[in-house]
Formats: structure tokens, sequence, C-alpha cells
């Protein structure tokens, strides 16, 4: 069938011009994000270094002996990788032959090579490591009902008449612990992890507004006071030993990953003498204890023997603690209970071995052998705001998440905890608020430190097109990288719509114009990627049957094209009320 079409017209063109025409739009797309890219680092661009802060217990971070103020100065072939790039890096990284880096010791400044297996139990794929935090108090400085939002000023003192409370303020800085001078976060959690039992002398430096002069400061010092551990008294089994920390007390001894503590010098860890006693929870404090007194333990582990494994002996294992530099403010589900003293990570089960007299799971209908299936943390109702919603963490036999609840219980005071409870089948609902016991304390004492921030700034315009071209490209590839592992290493819920895309909008703008065009330097590398995949009705679809025309020197049957602009069509719909699905949380997203 012939028919005539303006000469001026799309279809009146030859296929490469066509080609052109249908390319333009991306092509645009990556200039425009080249030019974005330019102009921010003439601006410059804040990052986070890849200095690590913090270690997931048994992670591989971990296991490599990866410690706070420890940076990645390398990962893979990129050097000085932000803390964005490495966590990317990480999520992207071979799950089987792992991720090669170069950290920078903190201790000695010695660059060292690694191979660090991410691991994706849920989510996303994560080697366990916490952003870069300074010493510098956020906003807010401290977090309500803990020991730091309780400090009392000490010098200079308080006036007695002075209408406003004195704390801490967002902007302090912490220069002094215990008059020992401190200049890192390292610092910091060095000595709050060797004294949780003591009060800590917390002195700040804090800025003086001034008028047309240079910025002053002052010193304040503040006592700030203990945090006793809250207790259900619920002592749950003993796991077997799921990880060792490289250059450990405990590689040194000899323990070996799924041997199972029974008891430590003689007493058992499935009994419950006092709350205090040596037990799953309180293992941690127990040996931080026994380090600071230069004592050794005697562990008696079951181990595995034999070809089959089937096969257990009891051996006894003396290890010398040492004194802890780390403390985990948060645990992430499924994370182990992790012993810094010894340098192990032990699965705690959900099934209970005791309840301890007098405590509250005491007076509870919960007896040894029940399992716990679940438990739901009711939060407190703040002196200011709403009061957050009640955080169900799921238990069972195949969800080892009782050190999250049990670090949760310690970082929201006033909480109570309702416990779904599985009794020879049945299953029942136990409320029950924790109790401070004496004699166990936790290291953090509640202060929300600022992330560190560094600025990117090209010193001429050269270098300026070449941080510009780097990013670009990486952006480009880093769409192409995260769309093949889509569904397999990167769950579907990763996905975002409209409104997770202002929202991390809004978070760039907040941190300057650099990182809002980096930010739309990205969105736009993404729309050139994802316009251009080979999907009916987007421009990669048009381009494939351009392709197929050129080929063939005919175009493809109409209802042939028709049919797949519908599919096409019916794809894309779909996609958007998934990812509007996941934006409104219709759709749990359990990253």
């Amino acid at each position: 069938e012939r028919y005539f079409v303006d000469r001026r017209s799309y279809l009146a063109k030859s296929v490469p011009q066509r080609m052109a025409i249908i390319s333009a739009g991306v092509i645009m797309n990556v200039i425009f994000a080249f030019i974005f890219a330019v102009i921010a680092y003439g601006i410059g661009v804040p990052y986070n270094p890849s200095i690590v802060s913090e270690t997931v217990p048994g992670s591989p971070a971990w296991r490599a002996g990866i410690e706070p103020g420890d940076e990645v100065v390398q990962i893979g072939e990129r050097v000085n990788p932000t803390f964005d790039q490495l966590r990317g890096g990480v999520t992207l990284g071979d799950l089987e032959f792992g991720v090669p880096v170069v950290v920078r010791r903190a201790g000695t400044g010695e660059e060292v090579d690694l191979t660090l297996t991410p691991e994706r139990s849920s989510g996303l794929a994560r080697i366990g490591v916490a952003p870069p935090m300074s010493l510098e108090l956020w906003d807010p400085p401290v977090a309500e009902n803990l020991p730091a939002s309780r400090a009392t000023l000490v010098e200079p003192a308080a006036a007695g008449d002075s209408k406003e409370k004195p704390g801490f303020k967002a902007g302090d800085t912490i220069v002094r612990v215990n008059d020992e001078p401190v200049t890192s976060y390292r610092d910091y959690a060095a000595i709050a992890a060797r004294q949780p039992n003591e009060p800590l002398r917390i002195t700040v430096s804090r800025p003086i507004a001034t008028k047309g002069q240079d910025p002053e400061t002052e010193e304040l010092t503040f006592e700030v006071p203990t945090q006793p551990v809250r207790s259900l008294g619920l002592v749950m089994a003993m796991g077997p030993i799921t990880a060792i920390q490289a250059g450990s007390p405990a590689e040194a001894a000899g323990l070996k990953v799924g041997d199972v503590i029974v008891a430590v010098d003689g007493h058992s860890l499935d009994t419950a003498a006092s709350e205090t006693a040596w037990n799953t929870n309180t293992l941690p404090d127990k040996m931080r204890e026994a380090a600071l007194a230069g004592q050794t333990v005697t562990l008696t582990v079951e181990r595995s023997v034999g070809k089959s494994g089937d096969d257990t002996q009891r051996e006894e294992i003396v290890v010398t603690p040492r004194v802890p530099l780390e403390f985990s403010s948060t645990l992430p589900p499924l994370a182990p209970m992790g012993v810094p003293s010894l340098g192990i990570a032990y699965r705690v089960e959900n099934r209970v071995a005791a309840a301890a007299p007098g405590s509250p799971a005491e007076d509870s209908d919960i007896e040894a052998g029940d399992l716990l299936l679940s438990a739901k943390i009711i939060f407190a109702k703040p002196a200011k705001g709403k009061t957050p919603k009640p955080t169900t963490i799921q238990l069972g036999e195949d969800s080892p998440s009782w050190p999250m609840v049990f670090n949760l219980l310690q970082m929201t005071p006033g909480s109570t905890v309702e416990l779904s409870v599985e009794d020879g089948g049945e299953t029942n609902e136990t409320i029950l608020t924790p109790e401070s016991i004496g004699g166990l304390y936790i290291a953090d004492r509640g202060f929300n430190f600022k992330p560190i921030q560094r600025m990117r700034r090209a010193t001429s315009f050269g270098q300026q097109v070449q941080y510009g071209w780097d990013t670009t490209i990486e952006s480009l590839t880093m769409v192409y990288r995260f769309l093949q592992k889509l569904g397999s290493q990167i769950p579907l819920t990763a996905l975002g719509g409209p409104v997770t895309i202002a929202q991390a909008a809004g978070y760039s703008a907040y941190e300057g114009p650099g990182k809002l065009l980096i930010f739309l330097t990205m969105l736009s590398g993404n729309l050139a990627v994802i316009n251009f995949l080979p999907i009916p009705l987007l421009d990669g679809g048009h381009m494939v049957f351009l392709i197929y025309e050129g080929l063939r020197g005919r175009p493809a049957n109409e209802r042939f094209v028709v049919a797949l602009h519908t599919i096409g069509f019916a794809f894309i719909v779909s996609l958007m009320l998934f990812v509007l699905a996941l934006d409104i949380g219709l759709i749990q997203r359990n990253l």
C-alpha cells in the first residue's frame, strides 16, 4: 500500500536520519549530565570520606579486623572513593570472589590489601561499616532519655538564676573525655567502650556568637552519667560462634566458627542465678570487666568432631580478653551478638533457656523452652513531637534477631515490648517492661555526631572537565551495573519513583548547589540509559525497529509494532504503579 507524507515529516526521513532523531533526547541527557558535573566541581561538591566509624559484629569488615578510624583508600580500580561510592561498589560487588580494597590503618598509617566479600542476608549486599563520624554534635545533639540528655554542667558552674538549662548544643565539638584530649571519633569510642560503668567528663568547644569579629569559642565540661543495661530477665539459648575477628584473642586461643560456648569459668550460660550472671546478654560486658582486670577466662565449648560433624565434644579453652576499642550503637536484623574483648560474634537463639529470679520475665508466663516468634517495641511518648510507631522484629527458628531487640531496648528507655511466644504449640502474647539492672552498663551515651564532610573542588578548568567526565561515565555505567543485577543480587524493592526522586533532590539541595548538580548528573544519566533500553514505546525500542528496517530494507509489520508498543505501554504503567507503591509505603522495601 502506498501513501504520501510531508517530505519534512519523520516518516519521510531515511533510517540513519531517524536514528539520529531518536537518539537526540538521549544524547542531550548525557550532555546535560556532563555540564551539570563540570559546573558542580567548579562550585565544590561535599562528600563523606570512606572512613569507618563502626563495624557490625560478624560482618566482612569486622572479620577482617577493620577498626574505627580506618579509611578505605581504594576499592577495585577507584582511588580515594567517597563513602557513597564505597557503598555502591559493595552493593554491586562480586558476592563470590569478593571486592579488593586497600585500607589505611588509623593506628599505624599502614596501607593493607584486603578482599571483602559482601554479604546479603536480606536487602542489599553489605560489608558492615558505618559512615564516618566527627566529634561535632548534630541537631539534635543528644537522644532523648539517654545519659547525654541528663548531663550536668561541671565547669564553669551553671548560674543559679539562669533561665537556660545547661546541656549540649548542636555545633559543640568534643575536645576532651575524662581530661584526655580526643581528636577523632575513634578516640572517643575507645574511652567510652573502656569505661561504660563510670560517668564521663565531656569537655566541648562551643562557638560564641560575635558581631563583626572572628568567631570565638568557649570550653564547657559536663558530667555524663552511666547507662545501666535494661533487661527483661530472659536468658536466651546460646548459639554457635558465627565469626572470629582476624588477629583477635579468640583466634590466638584456637576458637573456631561453629563452637558453642556453654560455660565461662565453670558458670553455665543456660542458667539464671541472677540478671548479672554469665549469659548470652551479659557476656560482652563481663568480658570487658575481665580484660580491665587483666584476668584470663576459661571457656567450655562444644565442638563438632568427625567427618560428618554430627558428634560433639567439650573442650576447655583459656583466653585472655583485650580491652575493647569500639562499641556498636546499632545492630541490623539477623546480626549476631559481638564480644569486642574476645573478637567473636555468636548467634543468640530465640528459644528461652531460663528466666532470671525477680525479673519481669519471672513474673510472666514465659518458661524455659518457649520460642519467641516476634517482639514489638512500643516506644514511650517523647517530650516533643509524635510518638514513633511501634517496631516489630520477626524472630522464630530462622530469624536470630534477638541481639537487635536487646540493643533497641537499651537505646529506647521507657519503651515496653510485646512478645509473641510459642508454648507447646500455642501462641500467647505477653507485654513486659524492661528494668535497669545494676552492675552492667552499655557504652553508648546517646550523642548524635555529625558525619565527617569534605569538599572536592577542581583547581583548574581542565581538572573540572576531567572530574565532570569521570562522574558522567560513572553515572552511566552504574545504571547498567544496577540493571544487570536487578532482581537477583539487588531486590526489586530498591527501585524508587517520583517521591523518592523528590526526597533525594531535597536532601542534595540541603547540602548545597554542588551536591544538587551531582544529583542531577546522576538523574540525567539514569534517564539516558533507561530511555535507550530496547523496550517498545521508549527510544531504545524505536531504535530496534529502525535497525530491523535498515537490515531488511522495509519497516516491520505495523500490527506487530502496535502489539509490541501495547505490551511496552502496559509494562511502563505497571512499573510506575509498582514504584509509586514503594514510595508511599504500600510495599515494604526491607533493605
